[in-house]
Order: C-alpha cells, then structure tokens, then sequence
C-alpha cells in the first residue's frame, strides 16, 4: 500500500461515524471528488481512488468494494517462457461515477467504467458490472435492474406507515419499545404469533 494510501486509510479507520468519513474524504481529497451529504462505511481507501467520483446525497455500505483497476497485467507478464508474448502488458485502470441520491448497499463490489445515475440503489451483495440507469433498484451478481427508485420510496413510506416494518429514529440506540417491536414483527413474519 502506497504512503498517502496508507495514511488516508489509517484517518478513515480513526474516524468515528460514516457522515464524519464522507466528510474526511472531501476535506483531504481522498476520491476525486466527494459532494455534500456523503456517508462512508468502509474504512480503507480503494486502490486509486482518484479515480472514484461521488456525488451529493450517496451512502456507501459496510465491505462496499470499488474496483479502479484488473491487475491481470501481473499475470500475463509473469506466463512462462513459451506462453508468454513479446509484450509488456500495463494494468487496466477505469473510473467510477456515484451521481446524486444513490445508496450503495454492503458488500456490493461496483467495477471500473461504471456509472450509477442519480436516484438508484444498489442492493447488498450485488456486483455492478456496467451502468446503472437513473431512478432505479438494482441487484444481483451481476446487478441488474429490479425495479424504480419512486416505487420503492412509495412501498417503504407504506410500509412504514403501515406498521408493517420495524424502524428507528435512532442512530445505533435502539429503544426497549423498538427492539420489542422488531422481535413481535420477526415473530409474526415466521408464523410464531399470529397477524
């Protein structure tokens, strides 16, 4: 790991809390370019992340991985004598563009020359292999499009307001009443209480 790598990593592992990270990285540059209202879970900074640019409004997952480069030159360089060609391979690099409102979710892996349009979620565990087109949900390895962005504020206010979910106010403090709620909700969802 190269020493500004280093140093940028060690402050985003120092740094308490995903709006404070966002943040960070906008003061000292740490991506090319990081908007207003940015939350980062993960705590190490991605090989070349200049070449990452992240919009207003963007939160990114726990584990979320973004992928600036293939690496694959290290192999082709190092084939054996008679498989190898007179040719001195380079890595790959691409960049990666967050737009507004989007919300990567943990675990996702998103590749090089990707773009995700304004308003977009990216569900958990997905691997975004090309671009994502704007108001949309993707998911899946590789991500594809699953539905809208307004249909899926639409069912979440519902659900909401529903009482058909569980949910908080609060970040990372639970109430008695909340997490009492979350267990009746998980119980019923399993056949465990009645509906």
């Amino acid at each position: 790991m190269k020493a500004k790598r280093l140093l940028g990593t060690i402050r985003m592992m120092m740094c308490m809390g995903s709006k404070k990270r966002g943040a960070l990285a906008r003061k000292h540059h740490f991506f090319g370019m990081v908007g207003e209202n940015v939350r980062i879970l993960p705590r190490t900074l991605p090989v070349y992340s200049e070449l990452i640019f992240i919009h207003n409004n963007v939160s990114i997952g726990r584990n979320a991985d973004f992928v600036t480069h293939d690496g694959i030159d290290f192999t082709l360089n190092k084939l054996p004598e008679d498989q190898r060609m007179d040719y001195r391979f380079k890595e790959r690099i691409g960049c990666i563009e967050i737009m507004d409102n989007v919300m990567i979710g943990s675990n996702s892996i998103i590749l090089y020359d990707t773009r995700i349009g304004p308003n977009v979620i990216i569900a958990s565990g997905s691997v975004v292999t090309k671009d994502c087109e704007p108001n949309s949900v993707y998911a899946g390895i590789p991500a594809r499009k699953i539905g809208t962005f307004d249909d899926f504020m639409k069912r979440r206010y519902r659900q909401e307001t529903e009482g058909v979910i569980s949910t908080t106010t609060h970040n990372q403090n639970l109430t008695p009443e909340e997490v009492d709620a979350a267990k009746k909700h998980f119980l019923r969802n399993h056949g465990e209480l009645p509906q």
